[in-house]
This record gives C-alpha cells, sequence and structure tokens, in this order.
C-alpha cells in the first residue's frame, strides 16, 4: 500500500486532482459562486477521469518497466561466472620471498654441506668437490635474487657476500686435488714459505667465521620475519 500511495502522490495526476479539490474548496467558501457550484464539480468530476486514467497509463508503463528489468537481471544471472579471487601485491611479494628463501636454504643448508664443513671441522685445508659444488651453485643461482622484506634482504646481501669472499680466497689460495676437490696450496711451493700458507689459512678461517655468521643471521631475520617458520 505505501508503494502505491507514493506512485500516486508523485505523479502528473495527482497534481490535476489536488487542484480540482482546491477549486471545489474555494467554491464550497465562497457563497456567491454557490450557484456555478455544479459547474466546477462537473469540470473536477471530469479532472479525476483524466488523473485516474493518466494513473492508469503510468502504472501500467512502471510494470512492464520492472517485469522488463527483471527479465534482464535473470539473465545477467544466468551468464554469471564466478569471479576468481588473485592474490593481492602484498601477497604475491611474500610467496616470493618465501620461495627465494626456501631456494637459499637449499643450496645452503645448516645442517649439511659447506656449512656444516665450516661449523665442525675448524681446518681450512681441504674441500671436496660436492661442499664446493654448493658454494657455487648458490652465488650463481642467486646472483638476482632480492627480497621484498628489508631485513631480510639486507640479511640475504650479507650473505652473498660472505659466500662470494670465501670463494674468491678458496679460487686464490686453493689448488686442484687429486679427488678434484681444492686444497691449501702448501708453502714449499709459494713464494714467501709456510708464513704465507699461515697467513692464507687464518684469512681463510676469519672468511668462514664471516659465512657461518651470516648464514646464522639469515636464518634468524627469516624466523623473525616469518617468511619461513621452524
Amino acid at each position: 500500500m505505501k508503494r502505491i500511495g507514493d506512485f500516486l502522490v508523485n505523479t502528473p495526476s495527482a497534481l490535476v486532482v489536488l487542484a480540482a479539490t482546491a477549486v471545489l474548496l474555494i467554491c464550497a467558501l465562497i457563497p456567491p459562486l454557490h450557484g456555478v457550484g455544479w459547474i466546477l464539480l462537473l469540470v473536477a468530476v471530469l479532472l479525476l477521469a483524466v488523473a485516474v486514467l493518466g494513473w492508469s497509463r503510468t502504472w501500467a508503463h512502471l510494470q512492464d518497466r520492472i517485469d522488463d528489468l527483471q527479465s534482464q537481471a535473470a539473465a545477467a544471472y544466468e551468464d554469471y561466472s564466478p569471479v576468481t579471487l588473485t592474490q593481492t601485491p602484498q601477497e604475491e611479494l611474500a610467496v616470493a620471498d618465501r620461495e627465494a628463501a626456501t631456494r637459499i636454504v637449499g643450496l645452503l643448508p645448516e645442517d649439511d654441506g659447506l656449512i656444516r664443513r665450516l661449523r665442525v671441522e675448524a681446518e681450512m685445508t681441504a674441500f671436496s668437490r660436492d661442499v664446493l659444488g654448493s658454494l657455487s651453485a648458490f652465488l650463481t643461482d642467486c646472483s638476482n635474487s632480492r627480497f621484498d622484506d628489508p631485513a631480510a634482504h639486507r640479511a640475504f646481501m650479507d650473505l652473498y657476500r660472505a659466500a662470494r669472499a670465501f670463494h674468491e680466497w678458496i679460487r686464490r689460495e686453493t689448488e686442484t686435488a687429486e679427488d678434484d676437490g681444492r686444497v691449501l696450496i702448501p708453502g714449499d711451493r709459494r713464494e714467501d714459505g709456510w708464513k704465507s700458507f699461515s697467513d692464507a689459512k687464518s684469512t681463510g678461517e676469519q672468511r668462514a667465521d664471516v659465512l657461518l655468521a651470516a648464514r646464522a643471521e639469515f636464518s634468524r631475520v627469516l624466523l623473525v620475519s616469518q617468511i619461513l617458520e621452524d
């Protein structure tokens, strides 16, 4: 009923009825106009008939429009295809950081390979081919790696620089061994003899310590940043 009432009030026909009602009230309130009241009443009835006709036509037009809109909505619903939700840019960056961290941890694990060798064995005189292979793979595969997380990226860069410095030391101070590994060049084949050998060994130990510290810090940052879970 409220809809019908709003419809009747807000259509042009309502203005016609309102005008006719106002004229009749004026005629009723002013005695000299009582003689022509029947004429005005007839006019008012005609106006009301016109108003009712206008109401009916407007109502029918609106109903047809509503039916048409409902048909369009039904057709649109049938053609509706569910929207596949995609990751936000922030979630994509988090996934990229996780993938990069997983690759680095796989190339330089803490409990195996080079890192375990440096932590368990203090001597910097011989390195197997497998140990050196993981170091070379890390430097090659991760040369363009980056992290969106600032702390993780700083820790990674420190790790990469430490690994590169250690690799350069191995390349400069060692030679190929019989098992295809590398051994520290002995003092009898150095220009400064065994003193040079001792200095080179000390430098290797220092660079190994820096690499171990950088690797431990990288693991700590990954856990704190929740990029990787323990």
